[in-house]
């Protein structure tokens, strides 16, 4: 089971990185709340209408909105703190729009909005008006406002907000992080696309990748005999029709069972790694013989009177046809439907 990428998956690819992309940079942070013996943060959501936190974050005081929704004007004040903290007005959500509490929160005094959810659900950008808008708004969870609401007022705790993801320098960073992922996985696409195509066009080069030869034990089983002088009157008798190298006194040549011979080596070679056939006549090399199989005691080459006689009278019938046409025999073999390829491999010199 395999599985390929389409060109139309591209698409889909590119989407997908967009869409993690942008989710990566919403504008997500954390508030952090620090007191004696206490550290707690929880996750937070910029408003999409208000200023940006700048720096390494603001620092302050949170106290509690009077009417906690501040669809009306707030009816406590900011406190003015030390030098180091500024007021935070914790807000719920409903009753009115986002960017009308924020603007009741800033006329009171404070210099930070965060306003909590009234019901349990993800987190939201919230969106509004700007006009106006010059103080920072976060929204959190309902669980995260329930918790801050046991603290708000207690001026020994200091509530942080730190800046969003989008402002911090690690955006450069996932930034081209993303894009050399965008990229790795179109170059990937585009790669195993070509990979298909290529496999569909030539699907010969995986078959022939699969291809099993015959084992060497079987064609090492098959009669040989060493070459003193042509005594048939064959295209292999004095040829072989593989690296068609003529053959000399002494070589071992190889007999199939169509009675073909070849260069041991050779015909080796291409029976168990090429093809399991005759290179000439294309018989199969594995089909019996019809003699008793061998054994120990067996001769490589035996000899059958009848097989000798059959082929004494084929052989005649062949010169008396060829005398009468008057062609010459051809003891060159025409096999050219063996690869180059394969005759470099055992005889580089042949071209």
């Amino acid at each position: 089971m395999y599985f390929v990428l389409r060109i139309k998956s591209m698409e889909g690819v590119v989407v997908l990185l967009l869409s993690l992309l942008s989710c990566c940079l919403v504008a997500s942070g954390n508030v952090v709340l620090i007191g004696n013996n206490v550290t707690m943060a929880f996750d937070d959501v910029e408003a999409n209408f208000a200023p940006a936190i700048k720096g390494s974050g603001e620092h302050g005081v949170l106290y509690l909105a009077e009417p906690i929704d501040a669809c009306s004007d707030l009816t406590n004040q900011a406190k003015k703190g030390s030098n180091r903290s500024s007021p935070f007005v914790l807000i719920i959500r409903g009753g009115c729009s986002f960017d009308d509490k924020v603007r009741r929160a800033q006329k009171a005094g404070y210099k930070a909005a965060i306003i909590y959810d009234n019901e349990e659900g993800i987190l939201v950008a919230m969106a509004g008006n700007s006009a106006g808008v010059t103080i920072p708004a976060i929204f959190v969870s309902k669980k995260s406002g329930e918790t801050l609401k046991k603290y708000a007022g207690l001026t020994d705790m200091e509530l942080w907000i730190i800046p969003t993801f989008q402002n911090s320098a690690w955006s450069i960073m996932a930034i081209a992080f993303i894009s050399l992922l965008a990229m790795a996985a179109v170059l990937a696409t585009c790669f195993f696309v070509r990979r298909h195509h290529i496999t569909r066009e030539h699907p010969r080069s995986s078959n022939e990748q699969e291809f099993h030869g015959m084992s060497r034990r079987l064609v090492k089983a098959m009669p040989s005999l060493a070459f003193t002088s042509a005594l048939e009157d064959n295209c292999t008798s004095t040829t072989c029709a593989i690296c068609l190298e003529d053959y000399t006194v002494g070589e071992k040549l190889r007999i199939l069972p169509c009675r073909h011979k070849f260069h041991a080596f050779c015909v080796d070679s291409w029976l168990t790694t090429w093809r399991t056939f005759c290179p000439v006549c294309k018989r199969d090399a594995r089909t019996s013989t019809g003699e008793p199989p061998a054994t120990e005691s067996t001769p490589l080459l035996t000899s059958n009177p009848s097989s000798f006689a059959s082929s004494s009278m084929l052989s005649s019938f062949r010169s008396g046809t060829s005398t009468a046409i008057q062609i010459t025999p051809s003891r060159t073999p025409s096999v050219s439907h063996i690869p180059l390829s394969f005759r470099h491999s055992l005889c580089p010199a042949v071209s």
